[in-house]
């Protein structure tokens, strides 16, 4: 009967145990979560936030093929998107009988062993003649009505061992400057300006780029792009999706849900949040967004000043957020809380050195 009792007394206690762990762990990880959505406030924290949109692309650049003059087999000394000066040797070519032929850089330029076809038709003079239409048929590009509806290729690699005579053996990529077609929906253009940076991720890394040209189309924008960024991935590039980040900001984030409009003295809607003092009370403090999340509802604002143009046109300081500063998550909700005009200033603590203070009076210590 004791063992029974002691095993009894074991279980009891192995059980509480265990209760008490689930309920530190609710209390740490679940309630947070759970309180933290039914806070009435929010803090002010420091975060960045990008702005960006899907884009087809295409890539147009000014490149060489240079083909084998006999068959053989082929022998590499360049590799994959090497910068290659003039005279440099790239590739010798062994037949089965007689001498071998070198081929030799015949400009500086980059080697790339990728092919797609496409070498001779998305030159940057093609740019001129470019129609959205490509975008879905490359054979719109010869601008031949007759030619039958083609698929985009992926490209290949030319680096291979055996070489038939005219068998692509490699290709040169001329000049820096290299181009992209964008088509981007048409609502997103408001986000773009002639001569603008944006930043085109095509799937190996973001590349800095310029705006230099913008069609409107019937359903579709076309922007046209360049950039003298060398990647050597980019040499494989002719048609793909990519991420378009046209601003990429800091400052504080906050809930979309505090940003709120008062009417100021002058009749003016005024967009701002309310924050909260040491009292308990809530001041209004304007704001300036800067960038949107609407997936995850939170907005991106300027911090602690912004700077705007009054009446009679003069520059002047508009103070706002501060990192930090607590602030009313749900603006539209001001009848539980207290609303103040004043916005209170903080005292400055004066600091007085040791050598600043004044000398004891003889007989004090």
């Amino acid at each position: 009967m004791k063992e029974k009792g002691k095993k009894t007394a074991g279980a009891a206690a192995i059980i509480v145990f265990l209760g008490i762990c689930a309920a530190l762990y609710v209390y740490i990880y679940v309630v947070p979560q759970v309180t933290g959505a039914l806070t009435p406030t929010a803090i002010a924290r420091y975060g960045e936030m990008l702005t960006s949109n899907p884009a087809d692309c295409i890539v147009f650049r000014s490149e060489k093929v240079i083909p084998a003059e006999q068959s053989g087999q082929a022998g590499y000394y360049a590799g994959e998107g090497d910068k290659t000066r003039l005279g440099e040797k790239i590739a010798d070519v062994y037949p089965a009988g007689g001498a071998a032929k070198s081929y030799y850089m015949e400009t500086t330029g980059v080697v790339s062993y990728w092919y797609d076809g496409f070498e001779d038709v998305f030159r940057p003079d093609a740019l001129d003649v470019f129609t959205p239409d490509v975008f879905d048929d490359p054979s719109a590009a010869y601008g031949e009505e007759e030619t039958e509806q083609a698929d985009w290729p992926e490209p290949r690699s030319v680096n291979t061992a055996e070489k038939e005579k005219d068998d692509p053996l490699y290709k040169i990529v001329l000049g820096d400057m290299w181009y992209m077609a964008l088509r981007i929906d048409s609502a997103y253009m408001d986000r773009y300006a002639m001569g603008a940076k944006i930043s085109v991720d095509p799937g190996f890394g973001a590349v800095d780029a310029r705006v230099i040209r913008m069609t409107q189309y019937e359903d579709c924008w076309v922007v046209i792009a360049q950039t003298n960024r060398y990647y050597s991935s980019s040499c494989r590039l002719r048609r793909c999706s990519a991420t378009i980040v046209t601003e990429d900001n800091t400052g504080l984030i906050i809930p979309t849900s505090a940003r709120c409009f008062r009417m100021s003295e002058e009749g003016e809607m005024q967009e701002g949040v309310y924050v909260k003092n040491i009292r308990d009370e809530y001041h209004f403090c304007r704001i300036r967004v800067l960038a949107e999340d609407t997936e995850k509802d939170l907005s991106l604002v300027a911090e602690d000043t912004f700077f705007e143009r009054n009446g009679d046109g003069e520059t002047v300081t508009v103070y706002t957020l501060s990192v930090y500063d607590e602030i009313l998550r749900d603006g539209s909700e001001l009848s539980d809380v207290r609303i103040t005009d004043e916005v209170p200033e903080e005292e400055e603590e004066e600091i007085v050195f040791e050598w600043e203070k004044p000398a004891p009076e003889e007989g004090e210590e």
